[in-house]
């Protein structure tokens, strides 16, 4: 299938790998099939919505903050129908600005994604986690 997006232009985006977020992403719960879009030499990807023309910053977490950890809550292992460590993919959003020596992710709202049946939900943890962990001088960026 093919999309049109502002940033890539046309894109090929097979009808299998489409992410679907039975209750879309906190502040966008209109929108609900993505597809991840990646580069192999960037650590930042894209999680383009396939209904309409927007995307989103994300990244793998551990990539800024390696003891970065947390439990998934049991009511979404059985959401997503996780049944394996190999089937989870963690992206978190990133929030790029001009300077980039700000750039940020949100730690305290991941988005957890079952690779094997492309189910995805963002969740809030407790705790204290930061919603935005500048990574920039940790050598992330």
């Amino acid at each position: 299938m093919k999309i049109f997006t502002e940033y890539f232009g046309e894109i090929e985006i097979n009808e299998k790998d489409i992410i679907t977020f039975e209750k879309g992403l906190l502040g966008l719960e209109g929108l609900k099939r993505f597809s991840l879009i990646t580069n192999e030499e960037l650590f930042i990807e894209w999680l383009q919505c396939i209904d309409e023309d927007f995307s989103i910053a994300v990244m793998n977490p551990f990539f800024a903050k390696e003891d970065y950890s947390f439990e998934i809550p049991e009511n979404t292992i059985k959401e997503l129908e996780l049944n394996s460590h190999e089937d989870v993919a963690i992206r978190t959003v990133v929030v790029i600005p001009e300077d980039i020596t700000k750039i940020r992710t949100n730690l305290q709202s991941p988005i957890i994604i079952n690779m094997k049946n492309k189910k995805g939900k963002q969740i809030v943890l407790e705790g204290d986690h930061p919603l935005r962990y500048e990574f920039y001088e940790k050598g992330g960026a």
